[in-house]
């Protein structure tokens, strides 16, 4: 048996006739008789009595009658629940989103988001590695750099540019380098959770340049870089996002502006594209306008 078969049998109880629940189901007598007859035999129970002048619920019809109604009655509300998770801005999310990304940049975002959206709920984990959006049970992340063909769907949400910049103090006691070469002389503040974290590029007339570098400190996170930075213990690459202030202020100054610094994308990723949740839609929506 299938729902079809408990939905004819409860439009032949209520309209007392197969005409009427044929009319009523806009399928041909035959099939109405047919369907009822099938399901009596799965169950091996008469659930109708039948007359040439209407039909007649048995006493085991009238209980099935009774249970089939509660079936379809909750089978409704589980469709209705479903179709709203794509139409109402409601729910839960689980994001994975960059630590220093989110502070400086996405929190206003967030606020916003949750303001416009008093329903839904914003669950964050803060990192900067890379997750298992799908074992993870995410349903999204916000990643800067280069995507790679890991299968989820990308939305690009905004850019960001390095810089390479000291502190006034740092450059007046050792120096201010020239030229990317220069950088061998001197203490460089490396970021490690990028295999590239010793290698600084950097872009002269359009052609590429690699630069290894050195330093006594290493350490996986920008805001961290940017302290020390400014504390004198070195030269720091960082993103423009993480620098701007300190450089606005004057406490790092941008060296080496006469090469052009890397520039990164940042891209909401999601696993799911098709019958997406209007909380999805609208989250992934606001972080781009």
């Amino acid at each position: 048996m299938d729902i079809v078969h408990l939905k004819t049998f409860v439009a032949v109880v209520e309209e007392k006739s197969f005409t009427g629940a044929a009319s009523r189901l806009g399928v041909a007598k035959s099939v109405c008789s047919r369907r009822l007859s099938e399901l009596e035999t799965d169950l091996s129970s008469q659930l109708v009595n039948r007359t040439t002048r209407s039909v007649v619920p048995t006493d085991a019809g009238l209980q099935y009658y009774q249970n089939c109604i509660d079936i379809l009655d909750q089978l409704d509300a589980a469709n209705q629940q479903a179709k709203n998770e794509t139409s109402v801005v409601s729910g839960r999310l689980k994001l994975s989103l960059p630590l220093d990304y989110c502070q400086i940049v996405l929190l206003p975002k967030l606020e916003s988001f949750a303001k416009s959206y008093p329903e839904t709920q914003l669950m964050l984990e803060l990192s900067d590695a890379y997750v298992d959006l799908v074992s993870g049970g995410f349903d999204a992340a916000v990643r800067v750099g280069t995507l790679s063909d890991s299968g989820l769907y990308a939305r690009k949400i905004g850019q960001m540019h390095s810089v390479c910049c000291a502190s006034p103090a740092y450059l007046s006691e050792h120096g201010t380098p020239q030229s990317v070469d220069d950088l061998s002389d001197h203490q460089c503040l490396r970021y490690s959770n990028l295999s590239s974290g010793s290698e600084w590029m950097f872009y002269k007339d359009g052609v590429e340049i690699r630069k290894r570098v050195q330093g006594r400190f290493t350490a996986n996170n920008g805001m961290h870089h940017k302290g020390l930075a400014i504390n004198s213990h070195g030269i720091v690459y960082l993103p423009d996002f993480i620098a701007q202030d300190a450089m606005d202020s004057g406490e790092l100054v941008s060296i080496l502006t006469d090469y052009d610094t890397l520039t990164f994308d940042v891209h909401v990723v999601y696993p799911e594209k098709n019958n997406m949740r209007a909380v999805l839609r609208a989250f992934i929506e606001h972080l781009a306008d």
